[in-house]
């Protein structure tokens, strides 16, 4: 199929969505009833929202057969899950971000980020995959900034992953499924009102698979509890805590070109084991001193481990202890929240390689309504940070220990006037700065001192700074939700690592090598994002559209190789899906029996060796029956036309491939009471 069909067939399927909202019969303005918390921090009404956020809920997630939540983010407007074909590598970009999207896109579990802290050279990706699917009550997801309310690394976006805790009344159920590839699992969950005022719930998940290339093997667990206690009709607090387990078996490393057109479900030079594990628990403590004043306090602690069995063992853990303390005060023409925020991360890279960062942050955020048409919406931040770095001895480099400290200060604004124009619609404008702080390991240089020997300094590296500019508008049309949003963001002092020397391998630590952490000039982003939704045929048939595309180049200043002259380099940044389009359909055509389509378009995207890999689109069926009320069954079929992709590839030399899953199935039983 040529690209010029595909895109005509896309438009036809649009068009025909459009002119079928004429035949739209109720008012869904429910819609925009929805609350969102992640825009404030507090519960706010979808329809009070100024910028355009968007919710995934847990029953647009429990039908469709996910396994991950990559899996459930691919459906998602605007976000492109960039992956190297391997577990540790997967992560979400939001408005083009790219090889930056694990420190420019911030990712959240209940509040509390899940990103790693190490972000140079060798680090893992943010776990996002340490989460079982069927404990999300829903994911929230702001598009570009956030910087006031969630501090440093929000260029692209927050993403806010929150998993049930409300209370409710007894409730019990079990759920079993199996997959192409050998997967099965079992899913139980029990919870319920203690008496009025304690609510309590438990869950368990056990998965296993063999994995899609022979040999491989997943297995894993997960665990969570909940406990709400209603203190007074002003107080309350929740503790919940979780725990995941996840092990990998024989992964396979690249296939070869050859190998693929061998067979592209081969192993080839299978990794060591290799363990995940999160543990997690939160307290959230709610006030209401009056009907005008609320507080909230949630500490927390966050701990990830990645652990690859071998010889020489290879250990990295995340560890975070913190605090969020947010105020909000609501007044006749308005509402002012405020907080405090306090991180402290600690991550380990071997027995004597300590990372540490300490963040204290202060922020505000007002919204004045000047009229009921106009309102107003501005903040700020203050971050400072303080690091921690010990580095080992080397003998083999001759190079000595470091131990030592330093602090840094950023800071972040907003200002968005935002029109009204209807009880529905409304058109906002926004302006933003930002910024991404280092991490530990990007302030300190290992610099060449003499003939095989070296040293760690501090550097003098600025953190990233991005002025983020957005006009956009979501609105009820004809009954039917519609939002859309422009952007453009620029950023200065990009942090990028450069090898000075790079003879062999610089991870072996017999060779000779020399890194340094510079910032770049620029990047500049922008394009567009567009999101509807349609109930039909009395509110039998749901359609859902979004699609999004958007430009990332950078410039930045390169030594000629020969000429050893500085040059400017303009560049467009690899690993971002320009065009994205997404067609979901829910039709009820009979009682108790629910179809599922989902279309997946995936522009051509370059890689990290300058070439384009090809554009993809995939379908996935599902169906669900219910038997009685309480009995249900699920099942469906992903890459529905069978198409041969993959993850990642790169062709120079003998090629390296990661070949993505074909055809393949799964069904689900359920138990609900």
């Amino acid at each position: 199929m040529t690209k010029g069909s595909k895109v005509g067939k896309i438009a036809i399927i649009v068009s025909l969505a459009a002119a079928m909202n004429l035949y739209a019969t109720e008012d869904k303005t429910a819609k925009l009833e929805k609350t969102i918390v992640t825009s404030t921090g507090f519960e706010t009404q979808l329809k009070d929202e100024v910028k355009n956020a968007y919710i995934i809920t847990s029953e647009e997630i429990k039908d469709r057969g996910y396994k991950s939540v990559s899996e459930v983010l691919e459906k998602a407007p605007g976000v492109y899950i960039s992956n190297a074909g391997v577990f540790g590598d997967e992560e979400i970009d939001m408005r083009g971000q790219g090889a930056y999207a694990r420190t420019n896109v911030k990712t959240l579990i209940n509040g509390v980020s899940l990103n790693v802290l190490k972000a140079g050279h060798g680090t893992i990706a943010t776990p996002l995959n340490l989460i079982a699917v069927e404990d999300i009550e829903k994911i929230e997801i702001i598009p570009g900034g956030g910087a006031v309310l969630y501090g440093g690394g929000t260029a692209g976006g927050v993403i806010n992953i929150i998993t049930k805790k409300k209370p409710r009344d007894f409730y019990a159920n079990l759920s079993s499924k199996i997959a192409s590839y050998n997967y099965k699992d079992a899913v139980i969950g029990i919870g319920g009102l203690a008496n009025e005022d304690l609510f309590l719930k438990f869950s368990a998940k056990g998965f296993d698979s063999k994995g899609y290339k022979r040999g491989e093997e997943t297995s894993g667990y997960y665990l969570n509890g909940g406990i709400n206690y209603q203190i007074s009709d002003k107080q309350s607090i929740a503790i919940a805590p979780s725990f995941y387990s996840q092990k990998y078996k024989n992964q396979s490393n690249a296939l070869t070109k050859k190998q693929v057109d061998q067979d592209r479900r081969q192993s080839n030079r299978p990794e060591d084991p290799q363990i995940y594990k999160k543990f997690d628990i939160t307290l959230d403590y709610s006030l209401k001193l009056s009907d005008n004043y609320e507080i909230n306090f949630m500490p927390y602690y966050l701990y990830t481990k990645f652990k690859q069995e071998s010889k020489a063992e290879k250990v990295f853990s995340d560890k975070k202890i913190g605090a969020n303390l947010k105020n909000r005060f609501t007044y006749d023409k308005g509402e002012l929240i405020f907080g405090y925020n306090y991180e402290d991360i600690y991550d380990k890279l071997s027995q004597k390689d300590e990372l540490g960062k300490e963040i204290h942050s202060v922020y505000f955020f007002e919204k004045h309504n000047f009229t009921d048409l106009l309102s107003f919406n501005f903040g700020g931040r203050y971050e400072r940070a303080s690091y921690d770095v010990k580095r080992p001895a080397s003998p083999i480099h001759k190079r000595p220990a470091f131990n030592s400290s330093k602090n840094t200060n950023s800071h972040a604004f907003e200002i968005t006037p935002n029109f009204k124009y209807s009880d529905t619609g409304n058109i906002y404008l926004k302006f933003e700065k930002g910024f991404v702080s280092p991490s530990p390991q990007e302030l300190v240089d290992n610099i060449k001192v003499g003939p095989k020997q070296y040293e760690y300094f501090f550097n003098d590296l600025n953190p990233e700074t991005f002025y983020a500019y957005e006009i956009g508008f979501k609105d009820m049309i004809f009954d039917q939700f519609l939002s859309a949003a422009i952007f453009y963001t620029d950023t200065k002092d990009m942090i990028f690592a450069k090898w000075t020397e790079p003879h062999g391998n610089p991870m072996n630590p017999n060779v000779n090598w020399e890194r340094k952490y510079i910032n770049l000039d620029k990047a500049k982003r922008y394009g567009f994002e567009i999101y509807a939704e349609q109930y039909l045929l009395d509110n039998k048939l749901k359609l859902t559209e979004s699609f999004s595309h958007v430009n990332a180049k950078a410039t930045f200043e390169r030594e000629d190789t020969k000429t050893k002259k500085t040059k400017t380099v303009k560049m467009e940044l690899p690993h971002v899906a320009k065009q994205k389009f997404i067609l979901g359909v829910d039709y009820s055509p009979i009682k108790n029996l629910n179809l599922y389509a989902d279309l997946k378009y995936y522009s051509k995207i370059l890689n990290s060796e300058n070439e384009k890999m090809d554009s993809k689109t995939l379908v996935d069926i599902s169906a669900k029956y219910n038997f009685t009320k309480n009995l249900s069954v699920v099942g469906g079929i992903k890459n529905l036309f069978d198409k041969k992709y993959f993850s990642y590839y790169s062709s120079s030399g003998k090629g390296t491939y990661y070949p993505a899953p074909e055809r393949n199935y799964y069904v689900e039983f359920k138990y609900n009471y």
